[in-house]
Formats: structure tokens, C-alpha cells, sequence
């Protein structure tokens, strides 16, 4: 009997070499993190493994022997490129990847976890303001885990960065381009507060 296969669609986070014939791959999913084991190309005819940051549809074959499964088969349904040609973008696509590396692994509920990862990556490719991106997207993580961010982060700052905090989060990312130079100093405080009053590594 052959192994069972699994069909999952995710954003791949990370990969790095585990042997000679072998990549491991970690991609977010709605499902949760997924870690799994990825044939490296051997011919110029193969398909071509996907990049950091792509969207991809994958077939798992799941082991019996409950190690890591194989990518029996793989699509890239988008690709996000243009992430690596600016290197504040990337470095903040490559942030956002360790983050939900280090704290997606008991997420109860992935699929709305999934869809801030999503928008983040859509924005930085659409060239939206680095830590803009940042902020707007650990504040919805931090609220999608039932923190108290808005109560207690938002509530806890200046009155005028409270109010630069609100338009920030309140606005699309290009429509707050006026506030831009008070952004990294929210970021700053935001991450402060998860690694002070939370469990979430930032």
C-alpha cells in the first residue's frame, strides 16, 4: 500500500540544504507550519523549486514512519520576486518569516494568521512602507491571538503616538505614507510590548 498524500497550499517561509538530495522546506499554511522534504533538481528539464516568499501548491506523500513528508509534486502560483530587489523590503518579508516561524508552530486556528502573512507580502511588493507593513501586520497577529494589543499596547502609549498609531493601522498602507517617519518608532514599542507582555518572540 502506498503512502497516504496530502494537498496543502502555503507561502514558503525558509529553506536549507539537509544532504546531498535533499531540501527542507518550511511553509505557512492555513493549516499551520509545515515542514517537509523537497528532492533537489537534478536535470534542466525538472521544475524548478520554488523561492522564498512564493505561494505554492503542494502533494505531500506522509510517511508511515512519521518522519518529515516528501513533495511528491509542487506548483508556484505566485511568485513575489521583486521582494529581492530592494533590500529593506526583503529583510522585512525575511522578519515577518522568522516570526511566524517562532510562533506558528500551536496556532489554533492558521487560516486568518494566513491571510495577515499574505497582505504583508502583497504590500511589500506593491512597495508599501517597510515598517508600516510591520506594524500593521504584528498588530493584527497579536489581536488574531486574542492578546490584548489594542487595550493595552495602543492604550499604553503617548497620546500623540496613540494617535499616529491609530491613522497607521486605520489607513492602507500607501495612504499613511505622511506618517512614515513616526513608524519605526511604533514598530519599536510594538515589539517591545510582545516581548515584555506576551509569549509571541519578536
Amino acid at each position: 500500500m502506498s503512502d497516504p498524500e496530502l494537498e496543502i497550499r502555503g507561502i514558503l517561509l525558509n529553506q536549507e540544504d539537509t544532504g546531498e538530495n535533499f531540501s527542507r522546506l518550511i511553509v505557512f499554511t492555513s493549516h499551520g507550519l509545515r515542514r517537509c522534504l523537497l528532492r533537489k533538481v537534478r536535470k534542466l528539464s525538472s521544475v524548478s523549486p520554488p523561492d522564498l516568499f512564493d505561494e505554492v501548491e503542494i502533494t505531500l506523500q506522509i510517511p508511515r514512519n512519521q518522519g518529515l513528508p516528501f513533495i511528491k509534486e509542487h506548483q508556484v502560483l505566485e511568485k513575489r520576486m521583486s521582494l529581492a530587489f530592494d533590500r529593506s523590503r526583503f529583510e522585512s518579508a525575511c522578519f515577518l518569516a522568522r516570526f511566524y516561524i517562532d510562533n506558528g508552530e500551536h496556532l489554533l486556528d492558521s487560516s486568518g494568521f494566513y491571510r495577515i502573512l499574505q497582505n504583508a507580502l502583497d504590500a511589500l511588493v506593491d512597495e508599501g512602507f517597510p515598517p508600516t507593513v510591520l506594524v500593521k501586520s504584528l498588530f493584527l497577529f497579536a489581536r488574531e491571538e486574542g492578546l490584548p494589543v489594542k487595550e493595552s499596547w495602543l492604550s499604553g502609549l503617548p497620546v500623540e503616538s496613540a494617535r499616529q498609531a491609530i491613522y497607521v493601522l486605520n489607513q492602507p498602507v500607501k495612504e499613511s505614507g505622511n506618517l512614515n517617519k513616526y513608524v519605526p518608532q511604533l514598530f519599536e514599542s510594538l515589539c517591545q510590548w510582545l516581548r515584555s507582555d506576551t509569549e509571541l518572540r519578536c
